[in-house]
């Protein structure tokens, strides 16, 4: 067995001599004459220093430096014991204020000195040991306990109070990667720690209250259950409260996915699973925060789950095809102009539509991909009806809300067209108006690095959100589209042709050309044509058709 090693730091030779004889048989020795040299062995072998014998008056560095260099230099696990005289009780004192662990008195008692020596390596060696399992068990960023622990005490939990009914919830925040995209992933560690704080308030003085942090922004918390969730909604409305508070210019939500243990014996994961199912009920739902898990729901995810393990092989396999929808001038009733659109065409199931793999993208974080292989695919076929000498139309491109808050848009944008040879007017660049919403400050500068670089601006789905008015206030947009659902469903007119007409109206008289998407017939046609829009899209002229198998440019 190795022995321990014990630094004996004495500016009399004597009294080294006798300290050496005394450990000589139960201890490795290293003998210094004052502190400066101490610290120098420290400095290049402190794990291999098990105990520090040091003594306070010495030249050069005195025993009170050496102390204070080891505690500003994080080495106070190392046990330092002061050798001191007999009455010098200020010395001790002071050397207690700055790491000292215990004391020895000269002249040397041999059995004083073994068992004082003993207890304090026994000692660091114990809080060595908590100190790595404090690591082990607990989350760096916030001091909460980590997924494995807080599954553990979970599982002790249940285990310890099977007659009682506790629920497990999955906690999180909506968008917090576009939060980290917005301000740094400073401000996003910041928002998760307060997050922690929240929780950890709120478990106060529940004795039957299990709770730590997951993954990035998620948090697991199991707790008693009355079996209604009047009680939990008042907890999350409390943190709701909190973080509307936190952060004045960014609209920050949290989501909670709640499963009641129907059964003490369930296993842990899968009861996050299930909360974790449930979460997605309530994400993206104004004042909704707090959802319960049902059945459909965990089978509506095993398919999302089915979609989302197999979209990297598709993009790598190219499975997703650009489609093209023809955009046509009401005037000249020509075509004028496309939207690129992807659709999925899998090698088993046949062609997926959009609507039931996009939401899933963007909800894993897969969309800012395929918005490039999309991108990418577009610029690839202008590129080449360019080289054959065609009329060029324009084709614009859908810009998700997560590669619309990506800093480097701009430059990979411009990039692209670079790559490929094609003018950026020819590149047209579509944003839903909720990203705008979302963070405007950004959005500016956005937009206005797009807008310097060449590209057309066209707010997708205008109307749907809540501040369109003051949104085409503050960015400057080129184009507007807007959706049919402006028009009535039966034949005479109505509230929605009046409305419509008004934002074609606006949009002139602020420069702005707009297109409306999903025209079917030719009243709806020849309506748009009277209130002065500009231009069609919808199956009234042309269905989506695949790109590749295009003739021309649009």
């Amino acid at each position: 067995m190795n022995k321990h090693t014990v630094l004996i730091v004495e500016d009399e030779p004597v009294n080294r001599k006798i300290l050496k004889k005394i450990l000589q048989d139960q201890y490795e020795t290293i003998e210094v004459e004052n502190g400066a040299a101490a610290w120098d062995i420290l400095v290049r072998q402190k794990d291999g220093i098990s105990a520090v014998l040091l003594d306070i008056v010495m030249p050069v560095m005195n025993g009170y430096e050496l102390l204070t260099k080891m505690q500003e230099a994080h080495m106070e696990d190392i046990p330092v014991i002061v050798t001191t005289g007999a009455t010098d009780e200020d010395a001790e004192h002071k050397a207690l204020d700055v790491g000292a662990w215990d004391f020895v008195t000269k002249p040397y008692n041999a059995k004083a000195l073994f068992s004082r020596l003993r207890n304090a390596i026994a000692r660091s060696e114990l809080s060595a040991y908590e100190k790595s399992r404090y690591i082990l068990e607990h989350d760096t960023l916030t001091g909460l306990y980590n997924r494995g622990k807080t599954f553990a005490e979970t599982r002790r939990l249940l285990d310890s109070h099977p007659d009682k009914t506790f629920v497990f919830m999955r906690v999180d925040i909506d968008h917090f990667a576009l939060f980290n995209t917005s301000f740094g992933e400073r401000e996003g560690d910041k928002l998760i720690k307060f997050l922690a704080q929240c929780i950890a308030d709120e478990a106060k003085g529940r004795p039957y209250c299990v709770y730590g942090r997951i993954n990035a922004d998620v948090f697991g918390v199991c707790d008693l259950y009355g079996g209604t969730p009047d009680e939990l909604l008042r907890r999350i409305e409390r943190i709701q409260e909190r973080l509307t508070r936190y952060r004045q210019d960014y609209r920050l939500e949290v989501s909670v996915g709640a499963f009641a243990i129907d059964a003490p014996g369930r296993n842990v994961e899968d009861c996050y699973f299930r909360a974790s199912v449930a979460a997605q009920n309530c994400k993206d739902k104004v004042d909704t925060h707090l959802s319960f898990y049902d059945k459909s729901s965990g089978e509506r995810l095993a398919a999302e789950v089915a979609i989302a393990n197999e979209m990297q092989t598709a993009l790598e396999q190219r499975q997703f095809v650009v489609y093209l929808q023809p955009k046509f001038d009401v005037a000249t009733e020509q075509a004028c102009g496309a939207e690129a659109l992807v659709r999925w065409k899998h090698p088993v199931k046949g062609m997926i539509p959009p609507g039931e793999f996009i939401p899933i993208f963007e909800k894993n974080g897969f969309i800012p991909k395929l918005d490039y292989y999309v991108w990418e695919e577009t610029c690839r076929m202008l590129s080449q009806w360019q080289s054959e000498g065609r009329t060029m139309y324009p084709v614009s491109v859908n810009i998700s809300r997560i590669s619309l808050y990506n800093p480097q848009l701009a430059e990979m944008m411009t990039e692209l067209v670079k790559t490929y040879q094609i003018p950026p007017s020819l590149l047209h660049l579509e944003v839903t108006e909720s990203a705008y919403m979302t963070n405007p400050e950004l959005m500016e500068g956005t937009i206005r690095a797009l807008h310097e670089a060449g590209f057309t601006i066209m707010m997708d789905d205008f109307g749907s959100g809540y501040s369109s008015l003051n949104t085409l206030k503050r960015i400057r947009v080129d184009v507007l589209k807007v959706d049919m659902k402006f028009l009535p469903v039966k034949d005479e007119a109505g509230r929605g042709e009046i409305i419509l007409s008004s934002v074609i109206r606006m949009a002139n008289w602020l420069g702005m050309s707009v297109v409306v998407e999903g025209v079917e017939t030719r009243r709806q046609r020849d309506f748009l044509a009277g209130a002065g829009c500009d231009f069609i899209q919808g199956f009234y002229y042309s269905k989506p058709i695949p790109g590749r198998n295009m003739r021309r440019p649009i």
